[in-house]
Parts: C-alpha cells; structure tokens; sequence
C-alpha cells in the first residue's frame, strides 16, 4: 500500500529541524531563532466532550499532524510557546475552522 502525500508530510515535518526551519523562515525570515534542541515533541490528540441530542455526550478525538514546544528565554524570563504544523497536499477551504477547533481544545485543556 503506497503511503499517501499527508502521511509523508507528516513525516517529514515531524523531524525537529525541519520543523524549526519551517517556523523560522516563515515568523523570523530564515534567521536562526527557534533551534531544535529547544524543541519538545507534544501529544497531539485532543478530545472533546460534545453534545448531541438529548444533552447525550459524544466523545470526538481530534489529531493536529505536528505539535511541539518551544522553551526560550527572553529578558530573563521563560517563555513557552506552542506551534503547531497541519499538512495538506489539497486546497481545503475548511482548514482555518479546523485549526480554530484544534486551538480552542488546547485552550480548553489548558483552562
């Protein structure tokens, strides 16, 4: 069974310094700020605790593609910052909506 685009993006993306690489070229315009080894893989599963009818509870489990943290040290205080990496080998006009989710899963834990 051939590994399909996502799959391999994932993959790659997932490696720590390509990963760095990305976020640095993208936020800092190539310099070399976020280095990997300040890098820390997270668990990237969320669940949600949803309603349906009848206020029955539905459980939805949700997989951002790459989640790590950022650890830095800024004016002699820690900073952590988490970014994330979601791939898509398509136009999907619904991907902002489904980051929106992911974010506010995190927020929701993080409450």
């Amino acid at each position: 069974m051939p590994l399909r685009a996502d799959t391999i993006a994932k993959d790659y993306v997932k490696d720590v310094g390509v990963f760095a690489d990305i976020f640095n070229y993208y936020i800092y315009g190539g310099r070399q700020v976020i280095l990997p080894e300040q890098l820390t893989e997270r668990d990237s599963t969320k669940i949600a605790l949803l309603y349906g009818a009848d206020s029955a509870v539905v459980p939805v489990q949700k997989f951002r593609d790459v989640q790590k943290l950022y650890v830095a040290m800024t004016d002699g205080k820690m900073e952590y910052i988490l970014y994330c990496a979601e791939n898509q080998a398509e136009i999907h006009y619904a991907m902002p909506v489904k980051n929106n989710l992911y974010d506010a899963l995190e927020y929701a834990g993080q409450v």
